[in-house]
């Protein structure tokens, strides 16, 4: 029962501040881990419980005194874990698309591999070239439809160009 003696104080600031509509909810979690910590420290481990209450006042007094280098302390921290899970997902990102990519190449090797095996190599290399003739028709016929727009454009470009050159002086608003 001696142990008990250090934690009324806390118990009882803990029940008046904390007594509201949820306390018979959150009371007991809170209890627990008051009564966890300092039990594990002081009776479990005695030979680390000075060092708990060092670190402890420490921790306190940095609070208290200066936020602001705690703050910049607890900023730096999740900056250095939220750096690190970023530079996780990265890599684990980076390994499924290069994984991708090389089950792709693997894949379209072993279909033309499988597909010269099927049909013979005269055949697949006529087969090839008549593929490599019909990009090269849709490669010029884009060219052309291209070529065509373009010269439209132009064309729309000097008409407007010359409208507007004809009729400076008579277009609605121009003077009163």
């Amino acid at each position: 029962m001696d142990f008990l003696q250090g934690y009324i104080p806390q118990l009882y600031y803990l029940y008046n501040s904390y007594n509201t509509t949820y306390h018979p909810y959150i009371a007991p979690i809170y209890r627990f881990l008051l009564l966890t910590q300092s039990y594990f420290y002081r009776y479990l481990f005695p030979a680390l419980y000075p060092l708990y209450t060092l670190t402890n006042a420490a921790l306190r007094s940095l609070s208290s005194d200066s936020p602001d280098v705690l703050t910049i302390i607890g900023l730096a921290v999740v900056l250095f874990i939220s750096m690190k899970a970023l530079d996780y997902m990265r890599r684990s990102i980076i390994y499924w698309i290069s994984l991708a990519i090389r089950l792709g190449m693997y894949a379209t090797i072993l279909g033309v591999g499988v597909y010269i095996w099927n049909r013979g190599l005269e055949q697949t290399i006529e087969d090839f070239g008549w593929v490599y003739g019909l990009l090269e028709g849709l490669g010029d016929e884009g060219q052309k439809v291209g070529n065509k727009r373009a010269t439209g454009s132009r064309y729309e470009a000097d008409r407007m160009r010359q409208a507007k050159a004809g009729r400076r002086g008579r277009t609605r608003g121009a003077g009163w």
